[in-house]
């Protein structure tokens, strides 16, 4: 998957478990293009394995945290694993920028095949 909007930073504790942190604010008309870029990265996610996204100490593969801030406000959003899409309290118009963080920790495993989807560090 290339990556268009998302930028990662990786780090990796004592354990193996990985965690990869982006910080996106494109100009408005890239919002809908990196809600997009989300919802396909969480979807290829989900598919990995049967136990996520969830606390990892609780058996999960993996699991992630995801903010959207707009008009300075925080945007509820919420992951729907059964359709693999993201669903938002409201929608900005085109003319709303968004500020989207994102932080995905996985296990050694999920990390091996997040990089060779991702091609990220």
């Amino acid at each position: 998957m290339d990556l268009q909007f998302l930028e990662f930073d990786c780090s990796e504790d004592s354990e193996g478990v990985v965690c990869w942190d982006a910080l996106a604010q494109p100009a408005a008309r890239h919002s809908p293009a990196l809600l997009l870029e989300v919802t396909q990265l969480l979807a290829w996610a989900h598919r990995f394995g049967p136990h996520a996204p969830g606390p990892l100490e609780d058996g999960a593969d993996w699991d992630f945290d995801l903010q959207i801030r707009f008009s300075d406000a925080p945007l509820p959003v919420h992951w729907n694993s059964e359709n693999h899409t993201l669903v938002l309290s409201s929608s900005p118009t085109p003319s709303d920028a968004i500020t989207l963080s994102l932080s995905i920790s996985g296990t050694p495993a999920f990390a091996q095949a997040f990089r060779a989807h991702c091609h990220a560090p």
